[in-house]
């Protein structure tokens, strides 16, 4: 019979708090294995090492998991303070696996002052006392003592000064390295956001209005043709949907729209994907939660692309010049739709970021996210909209 997690965790700590780091570094390894999504795990996991950037990346991991862990922040915050060139601390010396939940504060308020100490060496001070110099004869003075020359003084006033300006001449060329880098990266995104200002903007689409009244279903109209050349038994009209029907709600029609696209400036509309599955992501490069599920939804693209699943990224009125870079950045290949005047965002009632439209192949939507998803919730998401349903007319 398998373990269950929590006994394993339980078993973790316990060899944590007995000092046994490599026995529970062994276990938490095949356990993360199975279970990368365990915020719990990561946290004894940092606890376990002794490289300071591992612990950095371990305690990161535990904020993306679950961004309200307060322990983690403040651990992190400490190791991030702490200077590279210091030997790490072992967390389980003396005060266990409970000190790790806080910073321990070190009193020095009640120390007793320490003993005075007598700077005269302990050679000097077993000499026997020196006899005082003979007097001179009256009527002669003792010649003046020459001065040595501080050389000694001289070349450490020297070296001071010429590793002072080494460093301000090293500052001063960081400083204009930086300030070229800055001028460079400037021009860049200026370039970017000329060339993408010549896209043409998106048109509006009229808003949506509900209405309580009942219609009747599409109908479909059959024509038989006869003729003594095979040709179809039928064909099928689809007549417009109603607009009670449409709407941005679980269970109705998702209401059609067009945008620009923003690598290619082509023209997108929603209607143009109808029998594939789509998920709408409403999202900004300023938006934390969409950063920290970018690479998911880029691995639901690449795993599902054979199902047919169209993935529409609908940005809020940014910059272009930023889309650009984020965009460059995380290696995004599913389309980015331009919504500048937030018309789509207002038309889907969208106040906060990041929201997801799950859409079947018929264009009615399934199921609506609001915030961070992780990749199995994004997987059980799309697996109930991938089944694709027949929107052509059939042919014999």
């Amino acid at each position: 019979m398998t373990q269950p997690s929590a006994d394993i965790l339980l078993r973790i700590e316990r060899l944590l708090s007995l000092g046994k780091q490599q026995e529970a570094r062994s276990l938490l390894v095949e356990y993360v294995k199975q279970n990368p999504d365990s915020a719990r795990a990561w946290w004894l996991m940092s606890l376990t090492l002794t490289d300071i950037p591992r612990q950095m990346d371990c305690l990161q991991r535990v904020l993306r998991l679950d961004p309200k862990n307060e322990p983690a922040r403040e651990r992190l915050a400490i190791l991030m303070r702490q200077p590279k060139g210091l030997p790490t601390v072992n967390p389980f010396t003396a005060v266990g696996l409970a000190a790790m939940e806080k910073p321990a504060v070190v009193e020095t308020a009640n120390r007793p002052a320490p003993e005075p100490v007598s700077r005269q060496p302990a050679v000097e001070q077993a000499l026997p006392p020196v006899p005082p110099a003979p007097a001179e004869p009256d009527g002669k003075t003792p010649p003046p003592r020459k001065s040595k020359p501080k050389w000694g003084l001289v070349l450490l006033l020297v070296a001071v000064f010429a590793i002072g300006g080494l460093v301000l001449l090293n500052g001063y060329l960081t400083q204009q390295r930086e300030a070229q880098a800055q001028a460079l990266s400037l021009q860049k995104t200026l370039a970017i956001a000329q060339t993408l200002t010549s896209l043409p903007l998106p048109t509006r689409i009229p808003t949506w209005t509900a209405s309580p009244t009942w219609t009747t279903l599409p109908t479909a109209t059959i024509t038989f043709t006869p003729s003594p050349t095979p040709s179809p038994l039928y064909t099928v009209t689809r007549t417009p949907r109603p607009t009670s029907l449409v709407g941005a709600v679980v269970g109705l029609y998702a209401p059609d729209f067009s945008l620009t696209e923003f690598s290619t400036g082509r023209k997108v509309m929603l209607s143009q994907f109808e029998g594939q599955p789509v998920m709408l992501f409403f999202w900004a490069t300023w938006c934390v939660p969409c950063k920290g599920e970018m690479d998911s939804i880029k691995t639901i693209s690449q795993d599902y692309k054979a199902d047919g699943l169209e993935i529409l990224a609908i940005n809020t009125a940014e910059d272009p010049g930023m889309i650009f870079i984020f965009q460059d950045t995380y290696q995004l290949a599913f389309p980015i739709l331009l919504d500048p005047d937030i018309a789509i965002q207002t038309a889907y009632h969208v106040v906060n970021l990041p929201r997801h439209f799950f859409i079947n192949s018929t264009g009615m939507i399934v199921s609506v996210v609001q915030g961070e998803m992780t990749y199995s919730e994004l997987k059980a998401q799309v697996e109930a909209i991938k089944w694709r349903f027949p929107t052509s007319s059939p042919t014999p």
